[in-house]
């Protein structure tokens, strides 16, 4: 192959490297962040809601009831009623929409994120508000 070629390539790598994509970035836990257990995820959860912002860019969020209710509010949408429970740490989830999603609970200060409990990838950032 020539210089030509070769530059020709390298620019289009640089380019494909600089293009938006499309996804949803998530803030990544702080090395600080801790885990919650289960009397901390509900005394941190319950008549609280967790925020943010969805990757249309409308904010929503998430309510919990101490009867295992959690509503979920999407900016525009109606709300919707799911559940949640713990056990050893783990928050899952189940509605209509969502069959089953379990995640663990880590907070640091302001922060808050449900993340994979095998895996430890981040899948939600939050922060916290009273109800």
């Amino acid at each position: 192959m020539n210089i030509k070629r070769w530059s020709c390539i390298g620019l289009a790598l640089v380019l494909y490297g600089c293009a938006p994509s499309g996804g949803h970035t998530v803030k990544p836990v702080s090395a600080s962040a801790v885990a919650l257990d289960d009397e901390q995820v509900r005394s941190t959860l319950i008549g609280n809601k967790l925020k943010n912002i969805g990757p249309s860019g409308l904010p929503y969020s998430l309510s919990f009831n101490a009867d295992g209710t959690e509503i979920f509010k999407m900016s525009g949408n109606d709300p919707e009623t799911e559940h949640w429970s713990v056990k050893d740490g783990v928050i899952c989830f189940t509605s209509v929409k969502i069959p089953h999603e379990c995640y663990r609970l880590k907070k640091d200060k302001d922060d808050y994120w449900l993340v994979d409990p095998q895996t430890g990838a981040v899948h939600y950032h939050y922060t916290l508000a009273p109800q």
